[in-house]
């Protein structure tokens, strides 16, 4: 064949040769990671599915003997694109959270069941990297409890400032997911001084001025050394917290009435009585 046709024809097919070959791993996340930013839901959402599949098709062609974990095969087997996917993940969390925990208008605070499935199992992952960047994402997310509140316990000591600050929080189901994260990780310590600020932060929160915090206050008593010290706090409770709902109480106590807070302080009472365990 004479050089001139050889030339011509790797000329021409060389493109085509480099054209069939597969996008390697890099270019498929890095376009993936741009959707992930998209400003639409749908888009972020498919992109998200998307990654899924890359990371768990790179574990299948992992080595034996490599993690069942997705991110750790990741991290050991392409570092290099480890950190980016666990920042995108984090940071896809953190304006998830602010859709749906804290929507700024009505027109978008209404979700498929599709859309709330991408959330909850956004959170899960974004829970098992055990990256401790995640803290304040996963603090964003701690009112849907579940798999959030387990991610924060794990990184303990680490996630209590972040999570005590948001007894701030106007908003009631964040200052009371924060209340019970707080004594929980506060008595986990196992220290006199961490228990007593577990009990001082139950008698300030008995008293708040929203009956869903007072409620998970009285709940948390049930949780803590020497709850006989709340005996006599929890019994004007029961016979004066000013919060009703519709309906009847379980057990009788409010007449024909419902007093939600008055209900959980007259349970805890019986508890505390019997002797019963924490049962949370």
């Amino acid at each position: 064949m004479r050089p001139r046709l050889c030339l011509f024809l790797a000329l021409v097919f060389f493109p085509v040769a480099i054209a069939q070959q597969p996008p390697s791993l890099d270019s498929k996340i890095s376009a993936i990671l741009v959707r992930m930013k998209g400003k639409n839901l749908l888009v972020r959402e498919k992109a998200y599915d998307d990654l899924m599949e890359v990371l768990a098709s790179e574990r299948e062609h992992a080595p034996a003997g490599t993690s069942a974990n997705v991110f750790s095969n990741l991290a050991s087997q392409h570092p290099d694109q480890s950190d980016r996917v666990r920042l995108a993940l984090i940071q896809l969390l953190e304006w998830e959270n602010e859709l749906f925990i804290s929507p700024k208008d009505v027109e978008h605070s209404h979700y498929t069941e599709r859309d709330s499935e991408h959330y909850a199992d956004l959170i899960t992952t974004v829970s098992i990297m055990y990256d401790e960047r995640a803290i304040p994402a996963l603090v964003g997310a701690m009112t849907t409890g579940g798999i959030a509140t387990r991610g924060l316990l794990y990184f303990g000591d680490k996630a209590l400032d972040p999570i005590t600050e948001q007894l701030k929080s106007p908003n009631t189901l964040v200052r009371s997911s924060a209340l019970a994260l707080s004594i929980s990780l506060l008595e986990d310590r196992k220290d006199p001084a961490s228990h007593k600020r577990a009990m001082d932060l139950i008698r300030l929160y008995l008293n708040d001025s929203d009956a869903v915090v007072r409620n998970e206050a009285v709940r948390d008593v049930e949780c803590v050394g020497e709850r006989r010290e709340f005996v006599s706090a929890l019994e004007q409770i029961a016979k004066t917290d000013s919060f009703k709902l519709p309906g009847k109480a379980l057990d009788g106590g409010d007449g024909e009435e419902f007093y939600p807070v008055r209900y959980s302080a007259r349970r805890v009472l019986r508890d505390i009585k019997d002797n019963k365990t924490c049962n949370q």
